[in-house]
């Protein structure tokens, strides 16, 4: 009778030691996903103020004549609203890196700015030569390479933060961890997906859009 009590306290303790380490591991993998995703929140953040400062550039009186045409026009209204809705799925998102919803939605209003962003900068090289004061183009320039470095950055940084879901869900997944998991809350996260430009027809719309120029 000793024994088998002893045995029933064992296997309790061991139950025990085992539920609090497998929670103190799903904290930890979901912690690492909070850090990573403190980068990719930072660089989604300056892409959202370089692409809403080149549209109010461009929509400026000095640029008319490069930009003032109905094709700019909604260009630019297009990219300033994709702008706005990616702030603002950046704001929900923000301190909630683990809602499969939030960073969901997130991805999907950078993949309408990347939709948005597209087309413009082929529009503006194919314009380059038509802005006046010539400052103005070099200013819409290193705002265009200040963007490609973002992405590279975004790239890198969401890559990380894709790894640290990985691991996260991995875990949640997992028999028996899953028994923890779903005893505590823990929910599957999802990683950022965003759009990756395609670089292909690029060259097929700047030239449609210098026949039109």
């Amino acid at each position: 009778m000793i024994t088998t009590r002893a045995v029933l306290i064992a296997l309790a303790a061991l139950l025990l030691f085992w539920g609090l380490g497998a929670y103190n591991r799903l904290v930890r993998l979901r912690s690492a996903i909070g850090a990573s995703w403190v980068p990719v929140d930072a660089q989604l953040r300056r892409r959202h103020a370089l692409a809403f400062e080149l549209s109010a550039l461009l929509a400026g009186a000095e640029v008319r004549l490069a930009m003032g045409d109905a094709v700019g026009s909604a260009m630019l209204q297009t990219t300033m609203a994709a702008t706005r809705q990616a702030r603002a799925a950046a704001d929900h998102a923000q301190g909630r890196p683990t809602s499969a919803g939030a960073i969901q939605s997130l991805g999907l209003a950078e993949q309408v700015l990347e939709g948005a962003l597209r087309p413009l900068r082929v529009l503006i090289e194919a314009r380059a030569d038509r802005f006046d004061p010539p400052a103005i183009g070099e200013r819409v320039q290193a705002l265009l390479r200040n963007l490609q470095e973002t992405d590279a950055q975004i790239a890198f940084t969401r890559r990380v933060f894709k790894e640290a879901v990985s691991g996260f869900n991995e875990a949640v997944h997992e028999l028996p961890t899953r028994l923890i998991a779903s005893l505590f809350g823990f929910r599957p996260a999802a990683a950022l997906q965003t759009a990756s430009p395609d670089r292909g027809p690029d060259s097929q719309i700047a030239s449609s859009f210098g026949d039109r120029a």
